[in-house]
């Protein structure tokens, strides 16, 4: 009996650990992304391992995992494994109070998403659900109620095996720009019915969608999606290894197995969707890269924010316009740092330097009279004097030169040096040393430069050089070290890197080495007005600013107005950071106004967007409250309203100007911030009831504004009932 009853709680006990092992939440990331986008940098070190912001991609996403309770973590490695090996061992996240326990899986023969989980199923390192990421993956989402709604489908839904975790975006938004796609839901319940690529946009192709009635069977409504931003973040079974090692020609997540899935009649599993409007997105190409970075600067991943520090030895502190710099941050004088900056530490800037919207790594030397916007600079970078950088990279220990210009879209590799008094082309790409490619591409890329351009003078990049006829490997590297001499000038350490094909759109629809750059792109489609965190903002006819970034959109607005608009943003701003005085403020502008010969119109919006960038601010930062700050700024600073209109219309040109600017900001709770501009301005005697009432007139019954009406229309009508009540007794007392 006794033995019996050891028998029976020792199966008790057993039965025991694997439900507690099977509670455990395992996460998979994939840290090589089986793509070239980032060459040649990614030659000589994993993408995950590139620096965002300062920051290695590979921290956002165990920050992630971190927050999501995850408990182990695999890193799939299939190339520079020892490098990922080393950085983990090295970080927080080997300590022994780390939040769970990282494990670095080699998987040196994975060639596709396909093989590294056909490689994990044969290791068995799955023991109940997990969570399939990426290791570029930047994300402040809410994972916990993603995880909740999972479980619930699982326990209704015995054949629901993956969750797709997705991010709304606008249609033509950078971050879909390599991997568009449309999804179809069962609106009931958002499982996934279909799941089909569509062409980039770029491509001006159009396409149908062609589906199988039969998937479609006890549907009673499904919608469909291709506004959605992808990320690649899976709530996965432990069924999802096993199906890619019974389909051996499953390489790609989406197009083999969400698809295959979903078209298999053997299989017979579900897969549904989790669409969340937090942001989340991944550094997939360029373009990605550098809209995350603005977005991370200007703090729309919140918390998730620079002067956390999440590195050990990181000290950034934040400052207002978005600046952040770390200690031992060595500045001249007469440089300037100007909005959305970062700056790391034991770095150095030399007199007459501005840099803007750009972010510099630890231990750079940038010299005099130096212009880096757009940009960003790593570590141990050394910059001569009078260099121009526009919209480029540039990996660490590199050398430039002085005098040195690198153009739009430029990418310079690590340990590259350039030599004084050259240029880089537009686009270009450079590594320190060759990498491997397709010989025959080099050929077109050298007759093209080699034809297509006239002559460029000094040290510049010429590009008419004798016609290449190469037909063996030896013509080949001395064509080469000719064209690389000629790039990075005499003394230079560089050659050429031109994209493979695996670079280009699939349908080679976009122009080679255009689509995968920083390369700002005149088309409309490229433009984005939006952060990647906004979702419904549309393009504008003219050039606006919002509170956190630079609306774009080249449609016959003129320079001189658009100059005029950065001048008194960045006029009025600094009266507020200096606590200036009206009348000097107004002076200002109004000196700015006549000089550039702009109307009212142009003043009362650049007043208003530099007056809710505060707000936005103290909002941001929580230093006050939304109510606080809306009245805290505005008595200060809204009587210069009352020096920008002088009638009735152009105080509900103000009012429309208010409502645009809050709704581009995209505020929490936009109605509740327009309600408090508007009462404090009319308690300011600014707005008076009858434009109150003739602008609301002309508003209220324009859809695109109907999320903020209603709390405006109680307002509105509490007026005119106090407005009444206000007559009544007036007449009341006359007839006494």
């Amino acid at each position: 009996m006794s033995g019996k009853k050891t028998k029976s709680g020792k199966a008790n006990q057993n039965k025991k650990q694997e439900v507690v092992q099977d509670e455990r939440l395992q996460a998979i990331v994939l840290t090589d992304s089986f793509e070239t986008r980032f060459m040649p940098l990614t030659s000589v070190k994993p993408r995950c391992l590139l620096p965002l912001a300062n920051i290695p991609l590979i921290e956002y996403t165990l920050e992630f995992l971190a927050k999501a309770g995850v408990n182990e973590v695999y890193l799939i490695c299939a190339s520079h494994g020892e490098q990922i090996q080393e950085y983990i061992d090295q970080s927080k996240w080997s300590l022994p109070w780390a939040p769970f326990k990282v494990n670095t899986i080699m998987s040196l023969e994975s060639r596709s998403v396909g093989d590294a989980m056909r490689d994990v199923d044969n290791r068995g390192l799955i023991t109940g659900d997990f969570v399939l990421v990426s290791g570029d993956l930047v994300t402040n989402m809410d994972f916990e109620k993603a995880l909740d709604i999972h479980k619930q489908r699982r326990k209704a839904d015995k054949d629901h095996i993956v969750t797709m975790c997705l991010s709304k975006a606008t249609q033509f938004h950078k971050t879909r720009s390599h991997e568009p796609a449309t999804f179809i839901f069962d609106k009931s319940n958002d499982r996934c019915i279909y799941y089909q690529d569509i062409p980039l946009a770029s491509s001006r192709e159009k396409t149908t969608i062609d589906i199988d009635p039969e998937l479609l069977e006890g549907v009673d409504e499904f919608v469909l999606r291709n506004d959605l931003i992808d990320c690649h973040v899976d709530i996965c079974s432990p069924h999802v290894p096993a199906i890619f090692q019974e389909n051996f020609d499953y390489q790609f997540l989406r197009r083999d197995f969400v698809r295959g899935v979903l078209s298999s009649d053997l299989l017979k599993k579900h897969i549904y969707g989790y669409i969340t409007d937090e942001y989340t997105t991944r550094a997939e190409s360029w373009q990605t890269y550098d809209a995350i970075s603005q977005d991370f600067i200007a703090r729309w991943c919140y918390p998730l924010v620079l002067n956390a520090n999440l590195l050990k030895g990181q000290t950034y502190s934040y400052e207002s316009q978005h600046i952040y710099k770390e200690k031992d941050v060595v500045l001249a004088q007469s440089c300037k740092i100007k909005k959305n900056t970062a700056i790391g530490s034991g770095s150095k800037i030399g007199e007459g330097t501005v840099i803007e919207n750009s972010v510099v790594g630890r231990n750079c030397k940038i010299g005099s009279n130096i212009r880096i916007k757009n940009s960003y600079i790593w570590d141990n970078v050394v910059i001569d004097d009078n260099t121009t950088i526009e919209h480029s990279l540039v990996a660490s220990d590199v050398k430039l030169g002085s005098n040195v210009t690198l153009n739009d879209g430029s990418i310079i590799g690590f340990n590259v040096v350039i030599d004084d008094n050259v240029t880089i082309p537009v686009g270009t790409k450079i590594s320190a040393v060759p990498v491997q490619r397709n010989t025959a591409q080099f050929l077109d890329t050298a007759h093209n430069l080699s034809s297509s351009d006239e002559d460029e003078e000094g040290s510049t990049f010429t590009r008419n050089s004798s016609s290449l006829s190469i037909s063996n490997s030896d013509e080949v590297a001395d064509a080469k070290i000719k064209l690389s001499k000629q790039l990075v000038g005499p003394n230079g350490r560089g050659v050429l890197y031109e994209s493979d094909d695996e670079d280009e759109d699939e349908d080679g629809s976009t122009e080679k080495g255009i689509a995968n750059t920083l390369t700002y792109r005149d088309d409309d489609i490229y433009l984005s007005d939006t952060s990647i965190s906004s979702i419904t903002q549309k393009h504008r006819k003219r050039r606006t600013m919002s509170m956190t970034s630079i609306y774009t959109d080249y449609e016959g607005e003129e320079d001189e107005e658009e100059d005029f608009e950065k001048e008194a943003i960045a006029t009025v701003e600094r009266a507020i950071e200096n606590n200036h005085d009206l009348d000097t403020s107004m002076l200002e502008l109004n000196t700015l106004r006549m000089s550039m010969n702009v109307t009212y119109h142009e003043v009362r919006n650049a007043s208003v967007i530099a007056i809710f960038r505060r707000v936005y601010h103290f909002v941001a930062t929580q230093t006050l409250g939304p109510k606080d700050a809306v009245t805290k700024v505005l008595q200060q600073w809204g009587p210069v309203f009352k020096r920008q209109a002088f009638d009735s219309d152009e105080f509900i040109d103000l009012m429309n100007i208010i409502l645009d600017r809050v709704l581009d900001q995209k505020f929490d709770k936009p109605d509740f911030i327009l309600f408090h501009v508007y009462n404090v301005l009319y308690d300011l005697d600014i707005l008076e009831e009858d434009v109150i009432y003739k602008w609301w007139d002309s508003v209220s019954g324009d859809s695109k504004y109907s999320e903020v009406t209603a709390l405006l229309a109680k307002w509105v009508d509490w007026l005119k009932t106090a407005d009444e009540e206000s007559s009544d007794e007036e007449d009341s007392d006359e007839d006494e």
